[in-house]
């Protein structure tokens, strides 16, 4: 199970992500609430031994890493919506078991039973890995913009 991030995380990075650098004293102030002179520059030496920021003298900035965590906790909509279709056999329901673990990780929620639903924006490699399992199973991605009757999806997230 991969590790919480803690909301102060999602905060910093969104900030860092829409700045290119930013100065330790801008970060700081951004802070201040929550955490003590101390703790903020512990707090900034921990997101840098996780990988998430990088820190060139009094500038810090999100790495490609921090991105990607990024992107996994709090995901951006696009205006397109992707539906998951799949009908996997019960012989294969480990493979079943594990495709709804990965939906449930891409912020998906079930729609009807083997119809999940997402607002958000997929990465390249997870279309890929949806188009190797509709190979072998039938499982697919449909991507539309065009739904009637959208409230009840639009209430899920």
């Amino acid at each position: 199970m991969s590790r919480p991030f803690n909301q102060l995380t999602v905060t910093l990075l969104k900030y860092l992500a829409e700045k290119e650098k930013a100065a330790l004293p801008e970060l700081r102030q951004q802070c201040a609430q929550r955490l003590s002179g101390k703790d903020f520059y512990n707090y900034i030496f921990r997101l840098q031994q996780q990988e998430l920021v990088k820190r060139i003298d009094n500038k810090v900035s999100i790495t490609e890493e921090g991105k990607k965590l990024l992107a996994r906790l709090a995901p951006l909509k696009d205006g397109v919506w992707k539906l998951v279709i799949f009908d996997i056999p019960e012989k294969h329901k480990y493979v079943r078991s594990v495709l709804r673990g990965k939906l449930k990780q891409l912020h998906f929620k079930k729609w009807q039973n083997s119809i999940w639903v997402s607002p958000f924006v997929l990465d390249g490699e997870i279309e890929k890995e949806f188009a190797e399992l509709g190979k072998k199973y039938f499982v697919r991605l449909i991507k539309t913009t065009q739904i009637n009757n959208v409230a009840d999806l639009e209430k899920m997230f």
